[in-house]
């Protein structure tokens, strides 16, 4: 009898384990992903080991300009691609809901966030960086609660629009896709 108790001992912890991993695991990969620009990376952050840090920046949205962090937005478009993003009060129906997370380590999850990478990926991320006519892209998972996870990062060249507005002049803003002096739009599909 012992010996069946010793053996149950052992064996219902990895039991316990293997179905706690299980439970993280369906989390993670449920939801649905989409595809959100960043700016501002930094790829290697030695005091907080192999990161990838940046800032999102939501389409149609001038989030730094809301003011204190806001609570939830709401994305608009088909997955993975977001057509606009609002902001949201708790109260609002939205179909895509994204919730801000108070325990984020920078405090605003919905304004910024981190990526772990590997050495060998980051020192390639060091250089695609280094390539001003490349945006980054990163994608999120959203779940149903509201909450998300970036879980990775791409990066895509330019649009000419995207250039235009780059390299437009301080305090100038640059020229519409509609101007017939503004360099053809290309659709990314």
């Amino acid at each position: 009898m012992i010996r069946y108790a010793r053996l149950a001992a052992a064996v219902l912890p990895l039991f316990g384990l293997g179905a706690l991993w299980a439970m993280s695991d369906r989390t993670y990969h449920s939801g649905t992903d989409w595809e959100v620009p960043i700016e501002g990376c930094d790829p290697r952050d030695y005091l907080r080991g192999h990161y990838v840090e940046f800032r999102y920046d939501w389409p149609q949205l001038d989030f730094w300009a809301t003011g204190p962090g806001p609570e939830a937005l709401c994305i608009e478009g088909t997955a993975p691609r977001i057509a606009r993003v609002t902001l949201n009060k708790a109260d609002a129906a939205c179909a895509h809901l994204l919730k801000a997370d108070q325990s984020h380590v920078y405090g605003d999850s919905l304004g910024s966030g981190r990526l772990y990478i590997g050495q060998k990926r980051a020192e390639a991320l060091q250089q695609q960086l280094q390539n001003r006519d490349q945006r980054g892209i990163v994608t999120i998972r959203q779940r149903e609660d509201g909450s998300f996870t970036p879980i990775s990062i791409r990066f895509r060249p330019l649009t000419p629009q995207e250039i235009a507005e780059r390299d437009a002049p301080e305090g100038e803003a640059p020229l519409s896709p509609f101007d017939p002096l503004a360099p053809p739009a290309v659709m990314d599909k």
